[in-house]
């Protein structure tokens, strides 16, 4: 099975933005002391000439999906946004458009627009009203309700997801009423991996709470072993914990985002190109160990085609079929055959 070319692409995740109006304290915007990340955030926007300039209307004529799900940004927070989904089913009717959010930003019309147009929103809601502000910092909850409901009155199709913590543990099935009242179609609760994690120097940490302004947000009292990373889990390969994981290098990866009816591209919202969101973050993590010129990875100064058949993404390929290439991120999210 071929890797990602421009001739099989499915599936766009596009960051839109790097700017959010949240502020959550353990989101990859902040390094763990929970100051902002200035480098790489509140910087750029996908804008409407880069998506008609940069990915053209070949490819996006037959993509399946774009999905708004970005690495430091909400796309809401993009000035275009509303521009870019009209051009995208303009181009393409059929295109299944989905955006993840804190629902938190713009105005009503913004929201009601997305309804008619058929964009499919899951919302991160993390609580009720004297909850949901103490992860998701500067959300407020009448302006949220207000979009929410401006979304949904106008046909629009909302899914809440909501991240468990000690101090919202309690009103999980108040919150699955009250997106039941709202009507939204679904409800989710689910784990954070955070509490456990790797930073760009590979430093691990391993917490149960954190002092969030003046207040603590703490771990829930459950929460599911699926959702904790292993001692593997890491971003640095010269301190990477082998542990009994003896087919590294040997067997295949199943990579989620080249599979028979799916193949997927991740466009951060300063024009870098991966295979998901996982490698997205290229110039901290993990993929800067590969990546041999930047520009050559970058929207902005090589076209996607070259893009998919150069350096990175045949070195990606390499690595998912077994060799020395081979990176953590892919084995540990994805997994072998």
């Amino acid at each position: 099975m071929s890797y990602i070319t421009t001739d099989n692409l499915t599936h766009i995740m596009a960051e839109m933005s790097d700017y959010c109006n949240a502020a959550c304290p353990m989101c990859n915007r902040y390094d763990w002391d929970i100051n902002l990340v200035k480098g790489v955030t509140n910087k750029h926007h996908t804008t409407l000439d880069f998506v008609k300039q940069r990915i053209g209307e070949e490819i996006i004529s037959k993509l399946k999906v774009w999905v708004c799900q970005g690495t430091y940004g909400d796309a809401s927070m993009n000035p275009e946004t509303v521009d870019i989904f009209k051009y995208l089913k303009q181009v393409n009717p059929n295109i299944n458009i989905r955006m993840y959010t804190n629902g938190g930003a713009r105005n009503t019309d913004f929201w009601k627009f997305l309804g008619q147009l058929g964009v499919v929103v899951i919302f991160g809601i993390d609580g009720l009203e004297d909850t949901n502000h103490l992860y998701r910092r500067n959300v407020k909850w009448t302006k949220l309700m207000d979009n929410v409901n401006a979304f949904i009155s106008n046909g629009g199709r909302a899914f809440w997801e909501l991240l468990v913590f000690k101090h919202n543990q309690h009103q999980i099935e108040q919150a699955k009423k009250l997106s039941k009242e709202l009507g939204f179609e679904s409800f989710k609760d689910t784990f954070s991996e955070r509490w456990q994690d790797f930073n760009s120097d590979g430093n691990y940490r391993d917490i149960t709470s954190l002092e969030v302004d003046d207040y603590v947000i703490s771990k829930p009292i459950e929460q599911s072993s699926d959702f904790v990373k292993a001692a593997g889990h890491i971003q640095s390969k010269n301190v990477f914990q082998m542990e009994d994981k003896n087919d590294f290098y040997t067997r295949k990866i199943s990579c989620f985002s080249c599979r028979l009816t799916k193949r997927e591209i991740y466009v951060r919202a300063n024009g870098y190109v991966s295979p998901c969101c996982i490698l997205g973050d290229v110039e901290r993590n993990e993929p800067k160990e590969i990546i041999k010129d930047y520009k050559k990875i970058n929207l902005h100064h090589t076209d996607l085609k070259d893009i998919l058949e150069g350096d990175f993404f045949r070195d990606l390929s390499d690595g998912i079929n077994g060799g020395e290439k081979r990176l953590q991120g892919c084995y540990h999210a994805c997994g072998v055959t």
